[in-house]
């Protein structure tokens, strides 16, 4: 039981990391984009 929940956890953690790190990478492309990244 303790490494089911375990599992969840990880599974939790793994999606939320997956959506800030494609928001992050999309912010970068649209600041690429409009010419504010170099800036």
């Amino acid at each position: 039981m303790i490494t089911y929940t375990l599992n969840i956890a990880q599974y939790i953690i793994l999606i939320a990391l997956s959506i800030i790190t494609g928001y992050i990478l999309n912010e970068i492309v649209r600041a690429i984009k409009n010419g504010d990244f170099f800036d």
